[in-house]
C-alpha cells in the first residue's frame, strides 16, 4: 500500500473544470474527524492520528523493511514529524493494548465525470492504505485494519468505491487486499519510479459500496 497514485478515476477531459460554477453544489460529505471514535475491532482501537503519535511511529516506521514499499521517506525525526502533521486530517493510527501498532490512511477523492455532471462525482471514491509495525505482522492485524478502514470508508464517509494501491512486488499488501475483498482491477506496467531506481509495476484494487453490501454487480456490456 501507499504508493504514490493520482487522483483516483482521473481521466483528461475537455471543460471538466468548467463543471464547477455549472453544476450544483454537492452536499456536505461528512470528514474522518466527524465519525464517532474510537472505533474498536477486534483486538485493535482505532482513533484519528493526533501530532505527538509521530515520536511513537517512529522507531519502527522508519524501519528500513517499512521504509521499503512506502512512499514517503523521512531522514529524521524533524521530518517525519513535519510529514505527520501535514496528514493528521485523513491518517488514523490502530492501537493494540494502548500501544499504536499500525497507521492507516482515508483519503476521499474525486471519481471522474464528464463536465455537466462531474459535481456530482466529487468525494464517492476513498483511497485506504496502511502500514504495520513489524513487530506485529504475521497476526492478521494488517486485514483487521484494513477491514476496518474499508468500513470507515463506506459506512462512515459513504462512499460509493473504496480502492488501494501497491506495487506489484508488495505480496504481503495484495494478500491484504484480496482478503478483504478487493478486487484486483488493474496492473500498469513500470509505471511508479522506486526509490532504488528501478520501474516497477503498480497494481489497483477496488470495492464497490454494492458489493461491500453482497449486491451482485450488474452485467457489463462487451
Amino acid at each position: 500500500m501507499d504508493r504514490p497514485a493520482g487522483a483516483a478515476g482521473a481521466r483528461p477531459a475537455s471543460g471538466y473544470g468548467e463543471a464547477r460554477t455549472t453544476c450544483p453544489e454537492a452536499p456536505a460529505q461528512p470528514a474522518l474527524a466527524d465519525l464517532d471514535w474510537p472505533v474498536r475491532t477486534e483486538r485493535l482501537v482505532l482513533r484519528p492520528a493526533r501530532s505527538e503519535d509521530a515520536a511513537a511511529i517512529w522507531p519502527w516506521l522508519g524501519d528500513p523493511d517499512v521504509q521499503r514499499w512506502t512512499t514517503t521517506l523521512s531522514a529524521t525525526p524533524e521530518a517525519h514529524q513535519q510529514w505527520w502533521d501535514h496528514r493528521l486530517d485523513t491518517t488514523v493510527v490502530a492501537e493494540l493494548d494502548g500501544t499504536i501498532v499500525a497507521t492507516g490512511m482515508i483519503r476521499r477523492d474525486d471519481a471522474w465525470g464528464q463536465a455537466d455532471v462531474a459535481e456530482q462525482a466529487r468525494g464517492t471514491v476513498a483511497e485506504i492504505g496502511w502500514v504495520l509495525d513489524p513487530a506485529h505482522q504475521g497476526q492478521g492485524l494488517g486485514t483487521e485494519l484494513a477491514a476496518a478502514l474499508r468500513d470507515l470508508a463506506f459506512d462512515g464517509l459513504g462512499v460509493r468505491r473504496v480502492v488501494a494501491e501497491c506495487f506489484a512486488a508488495n505480496l504481503a499488501s495484495r494478500r491484504v487486499m484480496e482478503k478483504i475483498g478487493l478486487r484486483h482491477e488493474a496492473t500498469h506496467r513500470q509505471d511508479s519510479l522506486h526509490r532504488s531506481g528501478e520501474w516497477m509495476d503498480g497494481m489497483s484494487y477496488a470495492q464497490l459500496a454494492g458489493e461491500h453490501e453482497g449486491t451482485p454487480l450488474p452485467a457489463t456490456e462487451g
